[in-house]
């Protein structure tokens, strides 16, 4: 079993294909779904746990979609999270607005859709894993920008983001 991070797959948002052209170059929002789904089932599979970090679907039409996902999902919510929770407790196991995470005995992150101030985090956890800015990015390193955008609309690995925050142990 494995555990991935993404944010913003804005499932059925029609305007993240002009906002994001550059990464979501598809011919209609029902293609980008269907885009979404298979590059996120290609590397999660039924029993792995993935945290999404926020904008996961506009429109109750689409929530169906999350359903179609492997993996047993956890979501802090997004700003544009803004369906019942029933809905986002249908395909989600739990649901936060901010989460503390362990990466390893040592390394404790803050996963949250907005960036965090850093006066918030830097004294007690190591890096803030974040969504909401697609394919922009912050000059910190401790910013870690887990869009869809940053990795070909596809699921981060555990391991990939422990990799970065190891790296820093300097900073």
């Amino acid at each position: 079993m494995s555990t991935f991070f993404i944010s913003d797959t804005h499932f059925g948002h029609a305007n993240i294909l002009t906002f994001e052209a550059e990464h979501r170059p598809f011919a209609s929002v029902e293609d980008m779904n269907e885009a979404l789904v298979e590059r996120w089932n290609s590397v999660v599979n039924p029993k792995d746990t993935v945290w999404h970090l926020g904008d996961v679907v506009f429109g109750q039409k689409n929530a169906w979609y999350l359903g179609r996902l492997n993996g047993q999902k956890k979501l802090v919510m997004g700003n544009h999270d803004q369906l019942n929770l029933k809905t986002y407790s249908d395909y989600f196991h739990r649901i936060y607005g901010c989460f503390s995470l362990h990466l390893t005995k040592e390394i404790k992150v803050i996963l949250s859709h907005v960036p965090v101030h850093q006066d918030q985090f830097a004294h007690r956890f190591k890096a803030n894993l974040h969504g909401h800015l697609h394919s922009r990015t912050l000059p910190d390193p401790r910013y870690i920008n887990v869009s869809c955008e940053q990795n070909n609309l596809t699921p981060i690995p555990w391991e990939d983001i422990v990799a970065r925050v190891e790296k820093l142990k300097d900073v």
